[in-house]
């Protein structure tokens, strides 16, 4: 029957209208971003679900508060003619109850928001990390640390606050704006209408200003993320900077991103102020114009007192919800940026397949072979052209050449971190090309000329790259080969001692000894 069904919908034609409605609402932003959200949303369908029964119920309560103390009222000013289904005692009862189960449902709702926006952050910043990994080298540093970085704390910290403020408040409030229209057309259709009235005025500024709140958010992201990428590289660069005396410079740079920065969120501050008088505005008129009307109202017998305190509070409900929904759209604006962001890095083409099924290499003689190999930038700059080389297990083999030369784009050929435009890798007669890249790598001992190491002791390090462990022989091997062993020895908590984030706690040959012991171990 449901497949039946499935078919016959299928095969009917919307009119031109509803299609283009269709369109329309599919391409939208907020659309875009449900879609795009939905992988890392979707795990945590019973959170979702535990979220919108507590938005329900919260709602229900929130409209019933005022309705409450509008029968209340009128049980203290009403006559027979304005008859109240209860008394005052049950209905302070319902009130009181009213007020508990409202304190209860906003900490609910609030842990839950925290809870999803929390939990999806943190799904979204383990599928970048992912994913880093597997770009090309090249991709990676023209982005540079600071640029990256800047996706994993400030652009996941906005989706964070995009689901927990966002989603889940928007939700709320939307729901809540939809009783509290309902409640006021029963309650009296006239002042109902006098409100939506006013409604399109509040529509018509919202189109104006929020595309100027947009560019204004673009702005402002752009200029943090120059700033970032300045203070990163600059605090790296500090010795430079301090042994060629460019303080005053750096200063007057760092003045000129700020200052960018300053007047951009300035702009931004603004429209997202305008907004939220806007709503404030809007509401106020909206409360000038039930006062003017229910001034007839109760003249002719169709309002009472309790009733115009049930309405002019229910709208006044609507003053923090329309201030609410302007910094959720502000919210959302600075996160479509951000959430524009990771889309653009997730979408970047990894350096080889998610599963890697080439077959691995197998190292026995260790004879390396480079046949005519060529390379060019992308800027068209040739680096290598027609370059061959013999190396054998045992030999120690110099590349030398003046700067720009092409050394450090022949080890990374090798590598397999770039790819050559012509001529072939052999390793005991197996082209690199054609096998796994992880074991390609692994049978490869790289010690950089700024040597990296990683915040950990000295053991640690020296073990990272071995997969399935080292005995304790091998490492002591390994340090004694590289010379670092009596430096170890040495330090204060020997092969436990911390080297600190980058190493900073050795000196520079120290961190090369280190780097060596790492690839030989």
């Amino acid at each position: 029957m449901l497949r039946n069904l499935q078919r016959v919908a299928a095969g009917l034609e919307l009119p031109p209208v509803l299609r283009s409605l269709r369109t329309r609402l599919r391409s939208s932003r907020p659309m875009l971003v449900f879609r795009w959200l939905w992988p890392f949303l979707a795990p945590e369908r019973g959170l979702l679900l535990a979220a919108a029964l507590v938005t329900l119920l919260l709602t229900l309560v929130e409209v019933f508060s005022p309705v409450l103390l509008g029968l209340f009222i009128d049980s203290l000013l009403g006559g027979p003619a304005t008859p109240v289904p209860l008394g005052r005692v049950p209905l302070l009862g319902l009130m009181l109850a009213a007020a508990l189960a409202r304190g209860f449902l906003v900490a609910r709702q609030q842990i839950q928001a925290g809870t999803l926006g929390e939990r999806v952050a943190a799904r979204i910043r383990n599928t970048l990390w992912a994913h880093l990994q597997q770009l090309p080298l090249e991709y990676l540093r023209r982005r540079g640390p600071g640029r990256l970085s800047l996706r994993f704390v400030s652009d996941t910290r906005m989706v964070q606050r995009l689901v927990a403020q966002g989603l889940v408040q928007l939700s709320q409030d939307l729901a809540l704006l939809c009783a509290i229209l309902v409640v006021l057309l029963v309650l009296n259709w006239r002042m109902a209408l006098g409100v939506a009235l006013v409604l399109p005025l509040y529509a018509v500024l919202f189109g104006w200003l929020n595309p100027r709140l947009r560019r204004a958010s673009r702005a402002t992201r752009r200029s943090r993320s120059r700033l970032s990428a300045y203070l990163h590289d600059h605090l790296v660069g500090v010795v430079i900077t301090k042994s060629l005396a460019r303080q005053n410079v750096e200063n007057r740079r760092l003045g000129q991103l700020t200052r960018r920065l300053a007047r951009n969120g300035s702009r931004r501050a603004r429209w997202g102020g305008q907004l939220q008088g806007l709503a404030a505005g809007t509401v106020a008129l909206s409360s000038v114009v039930v006062l003017a009307l229910a001034a007839g109202e109760i003249a002719a017998g169709r309002l009472t007192g309790g009733t115009l305190v049930m309405f002019y509070t229910l709208l006044g409900l609507v003053v923090p919800i329309f201030q609410r929904l302007a910094v959720a759209n502000r919210t959302f604006q600075e996160a479509y940026i951000s959430l524009d962001h990771l889309r653009q890095t997730l979408k970047v083409a990894p350096e080889r397949p998610a599963v890697d099924r080439r077959p691995s290499l197998v190292v026995e003689s260790g004879k390396l072979v480079v046949e005519d190999l060529s390379f060019t930038r992308r800027d068209g700059t040739p680096v290598l052209q027609g370059v061959s080389l013999h190396a054998n297990r045992g030999e120690l083999v110099a590349i030398v050449g003046p700067n720009g030369a092409g050394k450090t784009t022949l080890l990374e050929l090798l590598l397999g971190f770039r790819s050559p435009d012509g001529g072939r890798i052999l390793i005991d007669g197996q082209d690199t090309a054609r096998v796994n890249l992880d074991s390609l790598r692994v049978a490869i001992g790289l010690v950089p000329q700024e040597a990296l190491l990683f915040d950990g002791t000295v053991a640690e390090n020296i073990a990272y790259g071995v997969r399935d462990g080292v005995p304790e022989e091998q490492l002591l091997r390994a340090a004694r080969l590289a010379g670092v062993l009596q430096m170890i020895e040495q330090l204060p908590d020997g092969w436990d001692t911390a080297v600190g984030a980058g190493g900073r706690a050795l000196s520079g040959g120290q961190r090369q000894r280190v780097a060596l012991a790492r690839a030989l171990a």
